[in-house]
């Protein structure tokens, strides 16, 4: 029987961090019982070391699983909970994935529904696809409320006004030029129906996000406090268009 599965973001690199850890003390323990019998105290030192920092970096591995697996979750639902609903609305999520935050969205729209778009990029996210997220939307029973599309934030095909709502998490820190990202950013603005709201989940950029929407306009900006996701600086920036744009 199939289960849902969102995946592990930056998969490599997690196993990258496992097999050094796992090196690491495996080293330090070769290295002690070679040379234990022969020197006095470098036995100790080259143990101690490898042992504390490959215990570090499978900490290390371990923070990003659980953010993978479940810290994403959470910190994903208490932004759509921060947003106001009526229960049919148009949303955009960009960046979709395996469909964690576009199924989500789905739940809170009965009566609308739902597009996610992404470039299903598998160095981003474990055995990424358009057919994972889709499978995904059927085994949540929210299918019939979502469309998966292929589409790059910086170039998405859509018309101004479409969305009532735009959500995205852990997307844009993918783009590596800051004029990228705030392009992107006001790209998805004029997606944005007048009257509509944006929320952003990021790592370390969400200050920009927040200085971006205010020079576009947007009111009731909201930065919630600080989590630390993969180890790094996690927030997410809520805003709302304004019916009459400035």
């Amino acid at each position: 029987m199939k289960t849902v599965d969102y995946g592990i973001d930056k998969p490599e690199r997690v196993r990258a961090f496992a097999m050094v850890a796992t090196i690491l003390i495996a080293t330090g323990l070769s290295q002690f019982l070679a040379l234990r019998s022969s020197v006095e105290i470098w036995p100790e030192l080259i143990l101690s070391f490898c042992l504390w920092v490959g215990i570090l970096i499978y900490v290390l591995a371990g923070v990003m699983l659980w953010s993978s697996k479940s810290g994403k979750f959470g910190l994903a639902w208490r932004m759509l909970e921060e947003m106001k609903w009526i229960g049919k609305e148009k949303v955009l999520d960009v960046g979709c994935g395996r469909g964690l935050l576009t199924i989500l969205a789905a739940r809170k729209v009965p009566l609308g529904d739902v597009t996610g778009v992404d470039i299903w990029s598998q160095e981003e996210l474990s055995e990424n696809s358009k057919e994972a997220a889709v499978e995904n939307a059927r085994l949540e029973q929210v299918s019939e409320r979502i469309q998966f599309e292929d589409g790059d934030v910086r170039a998405l095909g859509f018309r101004s006004h479409s969305f009532d709502k735009i959500v995205s998490s852990l997307c844009l820190h993918a783009i590596a030029s800051r004029n990228d990202r705030n392009q992107a950013i006001a790209n998805l603005i004029k997606l944005l129906k007048p009257g509509g709201e944006i929320a952003i989940l990021d790592i370390l950029h969400t200050r920009e996000y927040k200085v971006l929407f205010e020079k576009q306009g947007l009111k009731n900006i909201r930065r919630s406090p600080m989590k630390f996701l993969y180890c790094l600086p996690t927030r997410y920036v809520i805003a709302y268009k304004p019916l009459m744009e400035q």
